[in-house]
């Protein structure tokens, strides 16, 4: 595998002691946590490959964060996008890891704009009773947020979410999204597992791409970079 910042060479050879290229260690970082979480060395080395990859603006998607219920500081400067479904487990799974990126370790750095589903507010509520999704459940949680349930599914009944519903929907096809969740990080696929470490590390890579164009991370201990 190659190094992706100022080395140039293999990733082994820039590990090596007369080499200062502090990404070594943090990629080195990267291929050991994802070698934790098992799988074979052919697929490591195509999810490192894809994605260091879809950091290049040909591979980004331009999607909108303007009609998306919103999570995290809107002036964040990594904009996470979720198309998402509250009837599938894996995204139940990576509900959490995503909020607490945006209120945990990366607040005010990323936000979370959740795609088809615009009532944000029961986002965890309806991610933790995924098989109790009926008209009465749906006013049950309503009540405990404080919300009138009867007239937001009324609102529902009358087709009034249907135009920003479609328009994900649209959104996501011209993205290429196949499965939910799928997430973007400003434009860009995430290809890491759906955790909180690895989510962290694309956020702190996102922010080193925007101010260099490159991942230098000059002047930094890499050994502090976690990923």
């Amino acid at each position: 595998m190659f190094d992706y910042a100022g080395c140039k060479d293999t990733l082994a050879k820039c590990l090596g002691a007369n080499v200062q290229d502090v990404h070594a260690v943090r990629m080195a970082e990267l291929v050991k946590a994802l070698l934790l979480e098992g799988g074979t060395p052919s697929r490591l080395i195509e999810t490192v490959e894809s994605y260091y990859a879809s950091f290049d603006a040909s591979k980004r998607q331009a999607l909108k964060t303007n009609d998306c219920p919103m999570l995290g500081d809107p002036k964040a400067p990594v904009a996470v996008v979720e198309f998402s479904d509250y009837q599938c487990p894996h995204c139940a799974v990576a509900n959490k890891p995503l909020h607490d990126l945006v209120t945990g370790p990366e607040k005010g750095k990323a936000r979370l704009c959740s795609k088809f589903f615009p009532l944000r507010p029961m986002n965890d509520l309806l991610f933790a009773h995924q098989d109790e999704l009926d008209d009465d459940s749906l006013k049950g949680y309503a009540r405990q947020l404080g919300l009138d349930g009867a007239q937001m599914l009324k609102e529902v009944y009358a087709g009034r979410f249907e135009g920003v519903i479609e328009a994900h929907l649209q959104e996501g096809i011209a993205a290429r999204v196949q499965a939910t969740p799928t997430v973007f990080v400003n434009g860009r696929q995430h290809v890491l597992p759906m955790k909180l470490q690895f989510l962290q590390r694309s956020v702190e890579d996102e922010l080193e791409w925007q101010q260099n164009k490159a991942f230098v991370y000059e002047g930094r201990d890499g050994r502090e970079k976690k990923g």
